[in-house]
């Protein structure tokens, strides 16, 4: 059991972003509110210690794990500490928790039960990303991860044929490339917009067609962001 609140935050929960590369993108209000909440729900809790002694912050709160293995579970013992005059800020790895990140449980179930839910926002690799693009982003599709199953990826990017502006996607190193020729192989040979490493030090961008888009993927590392623009006929 937690003793003690902290008087000066209402209880509630405080949805905070966390930088997605670089550590001085945190904003002042995310460092106000992850030293004063009495908990802080992180998606890994040796990802967050690691975050919190690099970025140099003095956190005081009790850290415990929320992620996708354990959402339902960890959603209501969460609400449960709220209801005892608790303060929790849900964190992410990086970036703003929900965007393809847990959370939608333990934001769903304080609405239901008539908690306070604040948005401490911040980095998110999405706009960060947009906001340097080359390309139109309005109106824009964000899909995010998809599945890496083939076939099944195929008809879900073919279910999204007669959609017509930016989508966006997340992926990894490992699925870069199929997912580039999914794409390919759904929409044609598109124009895209690819971002490596967002903010951090080997930060890259890619702009062009598709085709030669998965040849710049060969033997690319990191974490990507991909914006494929689907033109009208």
């Amino acid at each position: 059991m937690l003793s003690g609140t902290n008087s000066s935050l209402e209880p509630g929960l405080y949805v905070a972003a966390l930088p997605i590369g670089n550590a001085e993108d945190i904003t002042q209000r995310a460092r106000n509110i992850l030293s004063l909440v009495d908990v802080i729900a992180a998606e890994d809790t040796r990802k967050f210690k690691t975050w919190i002694n690099f970025c140099g912050l003095k956190i005081n709160a009790k850290i415990i794990t929320y992620h996708s293995y354990n959402e339902i579970k960890s959603a209501e013992g969460i609400v449960k500490l709220i209801k005892e005059d608790k303060s929790v800020a849900l964190v992410s790895d990086a970036g703003t928790p929900r965007i393809s990140d847990p959370g939608y449980n333990i934001v769903r179930k304080c609405h239901e039960n008539g908690i306070l839910v604040v948005s401490i926002p911040g980095a998110s690799s999405v706009t960060a990303f947009l906001s340097v693009s080359p390309l139109p982003v309005s109106p824009f599709l964000f899909l995010g991860f998809i599945t890496p199953k083939e076939k099944k990826r195929l008809n879900f990017l073919n279910s999204f044929s007669n959609y017509h502006g930016a989508v966006v996607f997340f992926e990894s190193v490992h699925r870069i490339k199929k997912l580039l020729a999914s794409i390919l192989e759904a929409w044609g040979n598109l124009e895209v917009f690819i971002g490596r490493e967002i903010t951090k030090k080997n930060e890259e961008f890619f702009w062009g067609y598709l085709d030669k888009a998965i040849l710049w993927a060969e033997n690319k590392k990191g974490e990507f962001i991909i914006q494929a623009n689907k033109r009208k006929c």
